[in-house]
């Protein structure tokens, strides 16, 4: 009964996602909020490794310090590679509401990355 009902959201879940990308406003807007994504996350990675090298700040995210710890240097790459699994979540269901939480939580790594700047100076 449960795996039937499983299997049935799963179903609805991908046609769902399969319209949404057959909308092409929504899949430009995916792709714009994307790719502002992506560049704020690649400004976060420098304003991250300027603060750090500078010693004006230390990493407050528990995951991304974890990875510091674990991976030195690698924790670039596997902040690359999460970035790049959002995006792609993103873009296969590019609905109207997946599109809207994800630019609030674009918005507010924005201004995580602005007082990054700030803090190390740079801006």
């Amino acid at each position: 009964m449960l795996r039937r009902l499983f299997r049935d959201r799963q179903r609805q879940v991908a046609e769902q996602a399969l319209r949404s990308r057959a909308n092409r406003t929504a899949l430009k807007v995916a792709w714009a909020a994307v790719i502002l994504y992506n560049v704020i996350g690649l400004l976060d990675i420098y304003s991250t490794t300027a603060g750090l090298s500078l010693g004006v700040g230390e990493e407050a995210n528990p995951l991304i310090k974890a990875a510091m710890l674990h991976l030195g240097p690698g924790w670039i790459a596997a902040k690359l590679a999460l970035q790049l699994l959002i995006s792609c979540m993103v873009l296969w269901f590019p609905h109207r509401v997946v599109i809207g939480i994800f630019l609030a939580a674009v918005a507010f790594n924005a201004s995580v990355v602005y007082g990054n700047l700030r803090i190390a100076g740079l801006f």
